[in-house]
């Protein structure tokens, strides 16, 4: 329980377990790099007034909240602030949409969205910071593409050289004892190789007994 890193979300990614009080599967995370987290989520479009005094996560009362909004945990970590929720995420749903994106995230901003959007395939996605965008499914690559993404920074061939040391790329994926956990394998090693490279950690236990503060996401659809 006193890990931090990446690896234990990807691990429970597909597990189902659950933990009183707190997050432990099906997280979706959000980080950009250099914003405010208040100012962040106001932009996911939080109350601001609730956002800065906001409670923990374990004494949000989430059964008020209307079904398809969201009660994310949200935080800081080095560069980067962080939005935690459960089976999707806000920023994935705003991203389809087409809606405020130019607001959410701005020019300059570094966006890395690891979404467990359970009524579609999980999903990665990366914004740099001239406002290009590479997406895909968990064991694709970042480069190869339907559609290759242009690459100005050098941000996506650095992460997915990343991830592909990681084993993290199916063409690198060392394999595992049971086929049936190659999901999960390729998760937690994911997981591990964007929050070594992005220099991004997050505290599980503090996660998992929501001692977190939290704050209302409406939904954008």
């Amino acid at each position: 329980m006193t890990d931090n890193g990446l690896a234990w979300i990807g691990e429970h990614w597909y597990s189902g377990a659950i933990v009183k009080g707190g997050m432990l599967s099906d997280i979706s995370l959000t980080a950009v790099r250099g914003v405010d987290p208040v100012d962040f989520v106001v932009r996911l479009g939080a109350d601001r007034g609730m956002a800065e005094r906001p409670p923990l996560f374990k004494d949000f009362g989430r059964r008020s909240v209307s079904p398809g909004d969201s009660v994310a945990m949200f935080g800081r970590s080095g560069e980067w602030t962080y939005v935690l929720e459960v089976e999707r995420s806000t920023w994935h749903l705003v991203f389809l949409d087409r809606l405020g994106q130019d607001t959410l995230v701005e020019q300059g901003d570094e966006l890395v969205c690891l979404d467990r959007f359970l009524h579609e395939s999980p999903w990665v996605l990366h914004v740099d910071a001239a406002g290009e965008v590479s997406s895909g499914e968990p064991g694709d690559s970042l480069l190869e593409t339907a559609v290759p993404p242009g690459d100005r920074l050098g941000t996506f061939a650095a992460l997915d050289a990343a991830v592909r040391r990681a084993g993290a790329v199916r063409d690198t994926f060392p394999g595992c004892e049971d086929p049936e956990d190659e999901d999960e394998e390729l998760a937690k090693r994911l997981f591990a190789a964007v929050g070594e490279h992005l220099g991004l950690s997050l505290p599980r236990r503090e996660i998992e007994l929501g001692l977190l503060p939290a704050v209302h996401l409406p939904s954008p659809v």
